[in-house]
């Protein structure tokens, strides 16, 4: 009987209701993100203003806040470049950070996770922006040291 209502819903253009919320959810940062850590990773990255990599962020934190995603920068210990795409012009990197194009599979959990293959670019704001290589590996909490 469930495959005949599956077909009728489906037929008529009713929503099933188990494929309800399983979108992607967007990611956002917030004031309280802590995007000073994300800029002291890159300084000790030896990055620049103006620079462009293509980057693994380790470990950030997703934790949920009204429906969306927040990424916290605050345990990041590491940036892993794997390709620089434009070289920097060697002035500091700016403060203030913003993501563009962030999204997670809607049964990703809060938590700890290495952000790979990522667009790391500082031109007036650190941007961290999503690729069509982007994926979201999670760190198992054992694994990280406080």
């Amino acid at each position: 009987m469930n495959i005949y209502t599956s077909f009728f819903r489906n037929l008529f253009g009713a929503k099933d209701q188990s494929s309800g919320g399983r979108e992607p959810r967007q990611v956002i940062i917030t004031s309280s993100s802590q995007p000073e850590v994300l800029q002291k990773r890159m300084q000790e990255g030896e990055l620049s203003h103006g620079e462009t990599v293509m980057a693994n962020l380790s470990p950030v934190r997703l934790e949920k806040s009204r429906g969306k995603m927040v990424l916290y920068f605050c345990p990041m210990k590491s940036i892993e470049v794997l390709e620089t795409m434009t070289s920097g012009d060697g002035a500091g990197i700016p403060p203030q950070a913003k993501v563009e194009g962030l999204s997670i599979p809607a049964d990703l959990k809060e938590g700890l996770y290495t952000l790979k293959n990522v667009t790391l670019t500082s031109n007036g704001t650190m941007q961290v922006k999503a690729t069509d290589k982007t994926t979201w590996e999670n760190v198992p909490f054992e694994l990280y040291h406080w």
